[in-house]
């Protein structure tokens, strides 16, 4: 058996002396050199895209840490370029919270890249919580307070983490023996200042942690900025406060329709010694809509030290912190600072060690008093000035409907999920929306859910009269809600059903879907049906594992944005639905299908179970009066549309996605070993 060059061997004196007549070609040749001068140690860590080794600088003496690129993604341009930008993007940045990068290249012999960094001895973040569950807050807070300072020095050089958590949070040992924050892997950051930078990701992937991720950035859109890492750190402080997850679930499509959905538990609920004042400062820098969180690091962090100037006050804080050397309390130093251009208002950068050891001033107390004493004012005024909006708003409302407007009677809801911008959404159902209105004679409103959960819930609730359900959302809503009345479905260029396909690039090496194993890979988006759910479906059906078999995966917000991602270089493979080189106009001859799911019934039309049989029945006559190729259809609906009329449907028509609902969300059963004969 090969011996491992990584590991020691003992002294000569030490061996057998059957070993001590080995020949000269059986000795172990010298530890392997990176870029020809660094010389590898031991292993410090290991993760899915890479190594990171102890290594001494052979001509200047200098240990230093050493991160190689696995050998699996040395031929794959888009890891290689992650794994370039992390180097550019740290190494941009300089300031004590952020790990310094001091060289970068390609070995010449294994051609694998490198990247060069200062070596710490620490413990991550993650290893804390997992050991002490909760911190305190004054530790939790200086902890923030140094993260936001290396935040800060990011954001100005144009740098978005885009992936903080505690797995990327270390605390390192200072030459002084306390503990410092280093902010690590900047390996999906985006230099969101740069017109010339090339982003590795394409427009609208999902990229980052789920739990972690920012609102906007669960939905791929395209326009991030610095708050996506407000918010991170915001859930980030969330967890060390109460010992838990702000969302949390068994699946990731769950996750994520938490965080668009935007409730957390206050954490005051959970640890009701937190501060007030602080538990207003996590739940603004988790904000569901970033217009409300913080607008920088910088406000994040003065409106802390306003907020709970005493949790500050310390200087240290001893937190018990197992860093490989000791196991003793060790004081965990205020030293980061925000440095950089403020904007106009905000003070001169000053160390956290300055500004947390003042004391609170008589003045700023008796000010915070006065704010008090308004609150309840202010608060009288926003609720006259809401009531008599409401009041105006509603003669208003009523005056329109008077004068024909809108028809007459209650309004009947229509339920979508949010596949696409909303305005977008809103212009598409347009002549819809109008139609329903003409034949039934009454006010229609188009409400626009998160996801297919929550329209769902809202349909069965009564909260919507008539809903557009996935097959799969259907099924599984069904099953909970056995009341709910399916009325029609509609019809895709004379069909009722449709498929999902794989595709990867026509040059791209990867031929058949096995080959997408240790990948990145692109799906839509959680509530896709053909871009998501029936495409795991089918991994999970060739025994492949899509949460652990692919390096990465990524969702891209729609299905074109899927192809662009491909054409990028941002996945090896990508899930869309089969019409779509039809429908964008695409060359199908530059991409390889490498495989094709079951075929998929098209959405489900359903009524609530609370709603009037007649009302049901006038709602199910009036889209069935739109056949395809009617001429209603084409005047009501146009001639572009992607819908082309609906037709009737049964309950058994589903069965289908039934007997494979197991492999959309289930775990993949074991694999099989081959029989041996």
């Amino acid at each position: 058996m090969p011996k491992n060059p990584r590991h020691p061997q003992p002294a000569d004196d030490d061996l057998p002396q059957a070993d001590l007549a080995l020949e000269q070609t059986d000795v172990l040749p010298p530890t392997p050199m990176v870029g020809g001068k660094y010389r590898l140690g031991r292993l410090l860590g290991e993760g899915g895209m890479g190594a990171v080794y102890e290594a001494e600088h052979t001509g200047l003496g200098v240990r230093v840490a050493v991160k190689l690129l696995n050998e699996v993604f040395t031929t794959d341009p888009s890891a290689v370029q992650r794994f370039r930008r992390e180097a550019r993007a740290a190494a941009a940045i300089r300031h004590a919270n952020v790990v310094e990068v001091t060289d970068t290249g390609t070995d010449d012999e294994t051609g694998v890249p490198f990247i060069v960094m200062e070596l710490l001895e620490g413990e991550s973040l993650s290893s804390l919580l997992r050991r002490e569950r909760v911190l305190s807050p004054g530790t939790a807070a200086t902890i923030v307070c140094q993260i936001l300072a290396g935040l800060a020095a990011a954001h100005d050089k144009g740098v978005i983490h885009r992936d903080l958590k505690p797995g990327n949070i270390l605390l390192a040992r200072a030459p002084d023996g306390s503990l410092m924050v280093k902010l690590l892997d900047f390996g999906i950051s985006k230099f969101y200042e740069s017109a010339t930078a090339v982003d590795v990701t394409a427009t609208g992937a999902v990229i980052g942690t789920p739990r972690f991720m920012a609102p906007e950035q669960a939905k791929g859109q395209s326009d991030l900025d610095a708050r996506v890492d407000i918010y991170a750190v915001g859930v980030l402080f969330y967890r060390m406060l109460t010992g838990k997850l702000p969302f949390a679930a068994t699946t990731q499509d769950e996750v994520i329709r938490l965080i668009l959905q935007g409730k957390p538990v206050p954490p005051r609920q959970l640890r009701p010694e937190i501060p007030a004042e602080l538990e207003a400062v996590v739940l603004k820098a988790m904000a569901t809509d970033r217009d409300e969180r913080y607008p920088d690091a910088r406000g994040f962090y003065l409106d802390m030290q306003q907020s709970i100037p005493d949790l500050l006050a310390g200087g240290t804080i001893q937190v018990t912190a197992h860093t490989g050397v000791t196991g003793a309390p060790t004081p965990f130093s205020l030293s980061g600072s925000i440095g950089g251009t403020r904007p106009t208002g905000i003070p001169t950068a000053q160390s956290f060690a300055e500004r947390s050891t003042r004391p609170a001033s008589p003045h700023a107390l008796r000010e915070r008093g006065w704010r008090r004493h308004l609150l309840i004012p202010l608060l009288l005024v926003i609720g006259v000035g809401g009531f008599l909006g409401w009041y105006l708003w509603s003669r208003h409302k009523a005056r329109g409907v008077a004068d024909g407007v809108m028809p007459a009677g209650p309004a009947l809801r229509l339920g979508i999920t949010r596949y696409l911008p909303e305005n977008q959404l809103v212009t598409e159902h347009a002549a819809l929306v109008k139609y329903l209105q003409t034949r039934l004679q009454r006010p229609v409103e188009l409400k626009v859910c998160e996801d297919y959960v929550d329209l769902s819930t809202k349909l069965a609730n009564g909260e919507l009269e008539l809903a557009a359900l996935s097959s799969y959302a259907y099924v599984r809503a069904k099953r909970k809600w056995p009341a709910l009345k399916l009325i029609a479905t509609h019809l895709t260029s004379g069909s009722a059903s449709y498929e999902g396909i794989i595709i990867a690039r026509a040059q791209s090496g990867v031929e058949t879907i096995q080959d997408l194993k240790g990948k990145t890979f692109c799906y839509v988006g959680p509530n896709s049906t053909s871009g998501y759910l029936y495409p795991r479906a089918l991994f999970r059906s060739l025994g492949i594992d899509p949460d652990k078999d692919f390096s990465a995966t990524r969702f891209t917000g729609d299905h074109k944005k899927a192809l662009e991602a491909l054409e990028n270089g941002a996945c090896a493979g990508a899930a869309v639905f089969a019409g779509l080189f039809f429908e964008s106009k695409r060359n199908a001859y530059l991409y390889k299908i490498l495989g094709s799911t079951a075929r998929i019934p098209n959405d489900a039309y359903c009524v609530s179970a609370t709603m009037k049989p007649e009302l049901g029945e006038q709602l199910r006559g009036a889209l069935l009066a739109l056949k395809e190729g009617s001429e209603l259809t084409r005047r009501v609906l146009g001639e572009k549309s992607r819908i082309t009329g609906f037709a009737p449907i049964l309950d058994a028509d589903y069965d289908s996605v039934r007997r494979i609902e197991h492999l959309m969300d289930m775990p993949a059963p074991p694999k099989r070993e081959a029989t041996k004969k």
